[in-house]
């Protein structure tokens, strides 16, 4: 969740308190005497301003909720947003032995009936199917990665389309800051 995400929720929940209060934004600034003015409350709600603690906490008291209520939830970050886009190499993956890939064959047999995919090369896998496949390998999701990386089976997205497709798997890098313009004149 970005941080106008967030205000922009912030300001949803305000709105939502207040208006089961039955409170208009000119109301909430006569009751509070002018120390809340309608047109600061409605940025709070617009997410357009950055409202403080003590400020939501007083908006709470006001509109007689827990300041928890209003706090928007933390949206959890994934084991799987740091990773590139898996596609798998089948016909690598069936010259592996079952006794390591079976789980996975069964699975991808599995994803290929309900997706309707009857592609023999190729299956594309979502971040979600790679969270679920881990759990059936009993490891995390970055692990099961390196290990499908070990095994041979990633081919890389761009070339998947091609035929064959080559097994250079997607790298694992954290992203590069902007590179800066080199001039053309050396001195």
């Amino acid at each position: 969740m970005t941080d106008a995400d967030y205000a922009l929720e912030l300001g949803r929940r305000l709105r939502a308190a207040r208006n089961r209060r039955g409170l208009s934004l000119l109301d909430v600034q006569e009751r509070t005497e002018g120390r809340w003015t309608a047109g600061t409350l409605g940025a709070y709600e617009r997410g357009s301003r950055t409202l403080r603690v003590h400020r939501l906490v007083e908006l709470a008291e006001l509109y007689d909720v827990p300041a928890t209520l209003l706090v928007p939830p933390p949206i959890e970050r994934r084991e799987t947003d740091d990773l590139p886009p898996l596609v798998i190499d089948l016909r690598r993956l069936r010259k592996l032995p079952p006794t390591r890939t079976g789980p996975l064959r069964r699975w991808i047999a599995i994803v290929q009936v309900l997706r309707s995919d009857s592609s023999r090369d190729v299956l594309r896998l979502r971040r979600s199917d790679l969270q679920s496949l881990s759990r059936l390998y009993s490891t995390t999701p970055a692990v099961l990665y390196e290990r499908l990386v070990a095994w041979g089976t990633l081919v890389d997205p761009g070339e998947a389309a091609s035929a064959g497709g080559r097994r250079r798997p997607p790298a694992l890098r954290p992203p590069q800051p902007p590179s800066r313009p080199q001039s053309s004149s050396r001195r």
